[in-house]
């Protein structure tokens, strides 16, 4: 029934809200109230989690390649005794970090240098541009390549330090070769370096391997075989001795960056090693050579074993089984290096080998490997153990010290100077010194000798015959 006058309202049918959905306790706790933060603008403003993308902002990163001497040293030699190349140049410095190269570009004459770089770390590059008064000569530009836009068509000259390990892995070239071909003069452009020859080698390191690889085999009685697989189908970046190498040098790859192209950047070839000394192979070992053909007088440097240590080191790739070798014998096969996937990546490349012996009619397989190249913390965690290397080495006299010292103390344990701090030799020792053999529960020790000195102790016994009186 309804009221006198009015018409009945039809009710509108609508359906019950969705509950919303709820995130998952995992995405609550791992959240952090700065996961949607865009990247700090400024070096100055950058946090722990900007650092991890922008790696070379750091200033350990920046210290570990001004401290390459033997890399730095070259730039400058090539640069500063090749003063009539820059006098007067347009320059582009590619990958520029503090600026390091476009200061001495500077300083041997050049027009203008064009810096570069898509890291944080140009806002140093500008403070030490500025400290050093070459804001008119050192013009800073922040981005990558494919995006920027130089004032100028073209350059004349064109530096970055563009090798990697292996002479490939994590290597700038592909940044070197788009530079050339967008604004290098085609006549008489030229790039520093410009020439790179990659060497591999036998070697034995029997040490290394099994810290690396075989330690994982038993791990604390645990079996973690698995792990193993792993770390031997990883390099290893470390520094090797001139008297591991096995086998004679072999060239595999020849790299002119005035005629690279991306294609180049892998490769595949044949090889040849002749071993110099018998013993066991536990794999082989590569490095580079670079050259600056443009110079007047010959110029370049090496990652050899035998010369002076560089941030690359060497790069050591392990076999799965060692393999005998006498001196006089051949081991030959093919070597491939390409990148993984579609395209030109550097930073995530492969290496496959396959190695014979004996008579090329009755061939036999010594080793077959495949080892993946990935950007990892073992670089740093191999100079580190280099480090502690060298300065156990150092510290042999003191450790030999501090063994004698505790075989001493061990003849001493029966006999323990219970008085106050020991005086010079000359003291009679019999008259003053207090010997205790074992020490009973009744004989308790008046006190205790730390180092030099001793301390007395206060030691209450009970008495249960004496009760405590009430006073009052």
């Amino acid at each position: 029934m309804t009221r006198r006058g009015t018409a009945r309202k039809t009710l509108q049918v609508t359906s019950p809200p969705k509950p919303l959905a709820k995130t998952p306790k995992k995405a609550q706790m791992c959240r952090s109230p700065n996961i949607d933060k865009q990247p700090a603008k400024s070096v100055y403003t950058m946090t722990s989690r900007d650092f991890q993308s922008d790696t070379n902002a750091h200033v350990e990163v920046i210290a570990e390649n001004l401290k390459d001497f033997c890399c730095i040293n070259f730039f400058q030699a090539a640069i500063m005794h090749n003063k009539h190349l820059f006098r007067g140049r347009t320059v582009l410095d590619i990958g520029c970090g503090v600026g390091i190269l476009s200061l001495f570009a500077a300083k041997a004459g050049a027009a203008h240098v064009y810096a570069v770089d898509s890291s944080n770390v140009l806002d140093y590059t500008e403070q030490i541009v500025r400290d050093n008064g070459y804001v008119d000569v050192i013009h800073v530009i922040k981005g990558s390549l494919e995006n920027i836009v130089l004032p100028v068509e073209e350059v004349d000259i064109i530096i970055c330090n563009w090798l990697g390990y292996s002479m490939l892995f994590q290597a700038a070239c592909n940044s070197v070769i788009y530079a050339r071909d967008k604004w290098l003069k085609k006549d008489n452009g030229i790039i520093l370096p410009d020439v790179a020859k990659l060497f591999m080698a036998a070697i034995e390191d029997n040490k290394r391997k099994n810290e690396r690889v075989e330690w994982w085999n038993d791990v604390y009685g645990v079996n973690m075989k698995c792990v193993r697989d792993f770390a031997l189908s990883e390099p290893s970046f470390q520094l090797v001795e001139p008297k591991q190498l096995m086998s004679t040098q072999f060239g595999v790859k020849y790299l002119n960056m005035y005629t690279a192209t991306k294609k180049d950047l892998q490769f595949r070839c044949k090889y040849m090693l002749e071993m110099q000394r018998g013993g066991h192979m536990d794999g082989i070992v590569t490095y580079f050579h670079v050259f600056f053909s443009k110079s007047h007088t010959p110029m370049g440097f090496s990652t050899d074993p035998s010369v002076w240590r560089t941030h690359w080191m060497q790069t050591v790739f392990f076999f799965d089984k060692s393999v005998y070798v006498k001196a006089g014998e051949l081991y030959y096969g093919g070597i491939e290096m390409c990148s993984v996937g579609d395209g030109c990546d550097l930073n995530n490349m492969e290496l496959s080998l396959e190695m014979f012996s004996g008579d090329p009619s009755q061939l036999q397989l010594e080793a077959e490997m495949r080892w993946k190249l990935k950007p990892h913390a073992a670089i740093i965690n191999d100079r580190i153990l280099e480090k502690s290397e060298t300065i156990a080495e150092k510290s042999d006299a003191s450790v030999k010290n501090k063994i004698a010292k505790d075989e001493k103390e061990k003849q001493h344990v029966d006999t323990k100077i219970l008085l106050a701090p020991k005086k010079n030799d000359c003291s009679p020792k019999e008259s003053i010194a207090k010997t205790v053999k074992e020490y009973s529960v009744t004989n308790v020790p008046t006190s205790v000798e730390i180092g030099n000195y001793s301390y007395p102790c206060n030691v209450v016994k009970r008495n249960k015959k004496v009760k405590n009186s009430k006073k009052g």
